[in-house]
């Protein structure tokens, strides 16, 4: 089977259905927001089990996650439910 370099270039773009998330959410309800700010317009929420697949880390405004406090951002998207946005690093769990 043949395909051209715009088919084939797609079929490698799309992510493995197998691949477990690096992230899962920490608490119910974590909010993913439009931005990295706790100000900023929520999208939907997270819930454990979900799992968050970040595509990038970027430092912003603190925010506190009961105790902790982080400046770290990841954005990505829900694995469940495909939301789109910002989470803090204190609301994320590593899958692991």
């Amino acid at each position: 089977m043949r395909f051209g370099p715009m088919a084939l270039a797609a079929l490698l773009a799309v992510p493995a259905l197998s691949a477990r998330p690096a992230y899962d959410f920490a608490a119910p309800g974590v909010a993913i927001r439009a931005e990295p700010a706790a100000a900023a317009r929520v999208h939907g929420f997270g819930q454990p089990g979900e799992g968050f697949a970040s595509n990038r880390e970027e430092e912003h405004e603190a925010y506190a996650c009961g105790p902790y406090e982080t400046t770290l951002w990841h954005h990505g998207h829900n694995a469940s439910t495909g939301v789109i946005g910002w989470v803090p690093a204190c609301d994320l769990l590593d899958s692991d």
